[in-house]
């Protein structure tokens, strides 16, 4: 009998245990997501600064047809920098497109890449581009400082870039339209201000 209560006793320290390591567990994923929970698109700061005056740049579309950037119109532009070497551009042109037909009616999505043209041929027809503005050529590249795909720049109806950013999800790409709407440069910083502010607070 007493055998049978120490074991007892003995299970209920044990369950105690582990609800205790379980505990720590929760937490201890809880913090890993704060750290983590910048999962906008990573802006890289260099080129135009975010909230300024995008450049002015008019250039032609694979039909010849002149593309205006940065100049004020009746619709913002998503800008979306891609290759058709590059596999995360084409894991996102069905997230790109789908953009493009919920807001179609105040966001024209422009398309811009650069190289072989038989390979931007088949990506366009790959993905069923054909209808859409897509740029080749390295003017658009050079003036926005593009140095890494799949990247992206949203500029306004006034012509100011409100958000850039490297994107490799929906995630990311939603987070620059997030960024926009709060007027901040991305969520990144909004977050580690946040944290400043905390730290400073306490």
């Amino acid at each position: 009998m007493q055998t049978l209560i120490v074991s007892n006793l003995l299970l209920w320290c044990l369950m105690l245990a582990l609800a205790f390591v379980l505990m720590g567990l929760v937490r201890q994923i809880g913090v890993l997501h704060a750290r983590v929970a910048p999962a906008g698109a990573l802006m890289i700061d260099k080129g135009v600064a975010v909230n300024s005056q995008a450049p002015k740049l008019t250039v032609a579309d694979r039909e010849g047809r002149p593309v205006n950037f940065g100049y004020a119109g009746e619709k913002s532009q998503l800008l979306f920098f891609l290759s058709p070497t590059c596999p995360i551009c084409k894991s996102l042109l069905p997230a790109i497109k789908s953009v493009s037909r919920q807001r179609a009616d105040d966001l024209d999505v422009i398309y811009v890449s650069d190289g072989d043209p038989v390979a931007q041929e088949a990506l366009i027809t790959g993905f069923n581009l054909e209808g859409a503005t897509y740029v080749v050529g390295p003017e658009a590249g050079m003036t926005y400082q593009i140095g890494k795909l799949p990247y992206v720049a949203l500029i306004d109806k006034g012509g100011i870039l409100r958000a850039k950013g490297l994107v490799n999800s929906r995630e990311h790409l939603d987070s620059l339209f997030e960024a926009e709407h709060m007027g901040v440069s991305s969520l990144q910083d909004f977050l580690h201000g946040n944290a400043h502010a905390a730290n400073a607070q306490q």
